[in-house]
């Protein structure tokens, strides 16, 4: 299977025609069965479309788009469902703000070929701004049926906390995707300390889309990338594409044959204890 993640880099935002048109024709290039996109790309395209009025620091226009994120989500899903469907393919159309009960989550959608909503995923753990904003932690992780292999969502900072990726891998993911948002600066030195980290532990895929713009004050400067486990990528690096000056995704086959090659000469998993699990994160583990 083909997989891209996206860095919405150079992308217009501020018409959803544009937006759409852009997207589509980087993705008939592509030719993927999976494309990923970013953390925040929903506040993004609410505040570059002017439904947040002026934007300037970050965290005040982030809580503006809490307030609105219930009736921008339908326009949200809507768009990326058309999406989509006019590219015959499954969509992670990044994060965006989720409210329910009064609570507000951070949230992923995985979109399918039909453009319904095959599920989603809320973050299941908060940084200090996060929780400063107001938002609530999501207490479960899913698995979903993509063409086949049996993917989770990992959001935002639960990518630093290895016990989500390996709860997956308990429960038999072959594939991760991961919506990310890595402040430009030293914070970028630790990206592989996250979702690439995660892969070599738990031999499974990954897609990791990184935002490659600015919002108000705040500029973002992670890589997007397409992982697997070392011993089956390109110099053993763990890494089948990154991306590069001038090209603002990574897209790659993923060849399952491999990876099972992989777990079966190797099998991690089996050397583990998973009841240590059960004790560490028992409202997660299902």
């Amino acid at each position: 299977m083909r997989v891209a993640a996206l860095s919405l880099a150079g992308l217009p935002l501020g018409e959803p025609a544009d937006y759409a048109a852009a997207l589509t024709s980087l993705l008939k290039k592509l030719q993927v069965r999976l494309a990923v996109l970013p953390a925040h790309t929903s506040f993004l395209l609410c505040a570059a479309q002017g439904h947040l009025g002026e934007i300037s620091d970050f965290p005040d226009s982030f809580k503006a788009f809490m307030q609105k994120s219930k009736d921008w989500n339908e326009e949200y899903l809507q768009l990326h469902g058309r999406l989509a469907v006019e590219n015959r393919l499954y969509l992670v159309p990044g994060t965006t703000v989720e409210e329910e009960g009064g609570r507000f989550f951070i949230t992923s959608y995985l979109l399918g070929p039909d453009g319904k909503n095959m599920g989603r995923q809320r973050q299941a753990h908060l940084n200090r701004e996060e929780r400063g904003l107001g938002l609530s932690r999501g207490g479960e992780l899913s698995l979903f049926d993509l063409a086949g292999m049996k993917t989770g969502l990992i959001i935002g900072t639960d990518a630093r906390h290895p016990e989500v990726g390996r709860i997956l891998a308990l429960e038999g993911a072959d594939l991760v995707v991961h919506c990310g948002a890595l402040a430009a600066g030293r914070e970028l030195a630790f990206q592989p300390a996250g979702i690439w980290a995660q892969v070599q532990q738990n031999q499974f895929w990954a897609v990791e889309a990184q935002l490659g713009r600015s919002m108000g004050n705040r500029a973002f400067g992670g890589q997007c990338a397409v992982i697997g486990p070392c011993e089956i990528t390109p110099g053993f690096t763990g890494y089948l594409d990154r991306e590069a000056a001038g090209k603002p995704f990574a897209a790659a086959e993923l060849r399952e044959a491999d990876r099972r090659r992989i777990k079966s000469d190797y099998p991690l998993l089996k050397l583990l204890r998973p009841e240590a699990y059960r004790g560490r994160l028992p409202e997660l583990y299902r």
